[in-house]
């Protein structure tokens, strides 16, 4: 029998109880400011636990957002990366053209100082020697656009070599410091004429057979003499760097050092003398048509 009188009463009788005091309470609060005080405490006393119930759901909505911003950033970072990437690529591509630009007006503007007006067709190295007792280069024009042998070849600064040998579409270019190499030059103050030999690996010319008694000074600029109906005269070719006047010999060691830039040569004028000479035959050894002083 005890326990007859503490059986409690079905969870549908306390819902039922529950909803008629909140019914009562509200039907209350809504005719008056009596229960005012009552509901400010219940807020306060039930804050905690409302943060608490709340704290799961808030943790994961946080959670969620944060994720969702964290892929949103690493696909907006690998977007970013592409596009610095292809705009590197672009302004590296920009510089090249403006510097290939620069060049290419550097070489018409020294055709444009020449005494006389010259025909002119601008190439491309295409291959360098390797070899430093081999200075020759390789550019992209040969005979089928009337590139010949023996053909004047220069560079913004000055002379840079002759064509050796022609192919269809390319060409090889002996350079003036090769050793194989010579050209007849004057100075511009003096007018003493010469022949400019190349020293090899040096990168340098010799002037050889000088007397000492000779009218050469360091800083004097070399041009070429045109005595031999292969290079246009008054073309820049090298400035005298050495001059060195043996007491008990003969002739003098003269050295210069030529205008062009041979060691970073990328485009290069090939001209066409005014009075250019005979269609040449293809040279049977490696030197190209001798100059005459």
């Amino acid at each position: 029998m005890p326990s007859l009188f503490r059986r409690r009463p079905s969870l549908a009788l306390r819902l039922l109880l529950a909803t008629l005091a909140a019914v009562m309470l509200l039907f209350l609060d809504q005719r008056g400011p009596r229960l005012v005080p009552l509901r400010s405490a219940l807020l306060t006393v039930l804050h905690p636990v409302q943060q608490a119930i709340d704290l799961p759901f808030r943790a994961w909505a946080w959670g969620t957002d944060n994720l969702r911003e964290r892929a949103a950033l690493r696909t907006q970072t690998a977007v970013l990366r592409d596009e610095n990437l292809r705009l590197r690529l672009r302004v590296q591509t920009l510089d090249a053209l403006q510097a290939e630009n620069r060049r290419l007006q550097a070489l018409l503007d020294s055709l444009a100082r020449t005494p006389q007006p010259l025909r002119a067709l601008i190439a491309s190295t295409v291959k360098v020697g390797l070899d430093p007792y081999i200075g020759q280069i390789q550019i992209d024009k040969g005979s089928l656009q009337g590139v010949f042998t023996g053909q004047p070849v220069l560079d913004a600064d000055g002379v840079v070599g002759q064509v050796l040998h022609v192919a269809a579409q390319t060409a090889q270019v002996l350079l003036i410091t090769d050793s194989r190499h010579a050209i007849p030059v004057k100075s511009i103050r003096s007018g003493v004429r010469a022949i400019a030999v190349g020293r090899g690996p040096i990168g340098a010319l010799d002037l050889p057979y000088l007397p000492n008694h000779v009218d050469l000074e360091v800083g004097d600029t070399l041009v070429t003499s045109g005595l031999d109906d292969v290079f246009p005269p008054d073309l820049p070719v090298a400035t005298v760097s050495r001059v060195n006047r043996i007491a008990e010999g003969e002739f003098a060691e003269v050295q210069a050092t030529p205008s062009g830039r041979l060691d970073r040569i990328q485009e290069v004028l090939l001209v066409w003398p005014a009075t250019q000479p005979a269609a040449a035959p293809e040279t049977t050894g490696d030197r190209p048509p001798a100059p005459s002083q």
